[in-house]
Formats: structure tokens, sequence, C-alpha cells
């Protein structure tokens, strides 16, 4: 039986940006942490996941996929899709 995704122990009460998307963070017992934002797609913008731990904090940024990326000319076309419905 492979095994059973972790059951998060803390969900944090969605928040709302300017924009309507909405962000929520998870944490799981093992320590990992999760996000979920809605209005995909995103790129992965700025990472810091490594450094000295007792006076650098973890950063990752995620931008929308027009912010010049390949993603970008998904982000404006799925835009256009939803506009014309």
């Amino acid at each position: 039986m492979a095994d059973q995704p972790l059951k998060a122990h803390f969900v944090a009460d969605p928040i709302e940006l300017p924009d309507g998307r909405r962000v929520r963070v998870s944490a799981y017992p093992d320590g990992s942490i999760r996000f979920r934002v809605d209005g995909l797609p995103y790129v992965l913008t700025e990472a810091y996941l490594s450094g000295n731990p007792e006076k650098d904090k973890a950063i990752v940024k995620l931008s929308p996929g027009k912010q010049g990326s390949n993603a970008a000319y998904n982000y404006v076309e799925e835009l256009e899709k939803r506009n014309q419905r």
C-alpha cells in the first residue's frame, strides 16, 4: 500500500488579495509548509531556501505568468477566455 499523504495539522484562514485571488497556508507534522494560490499560472521568480538558519529566512516568490516568462502568453490567454464567458 502506498504511503498516505500527511494531513495538515494547521490550515490558516485564506487571505484574499486586492485582486480577488486567495492564498492559503498549511503546515504539516513533518515540518513542511504548503502554499495554495488561486489564479494560475505562476512562475517561481525568487527562492532563498538555505543559508544561515539563525539569521536568514526562507523566501519564495511566485509571480503571475505575465511577468515576461514562457507562461506569459498562457496567462493572458486564460484571462481573455474568462472575460469572454
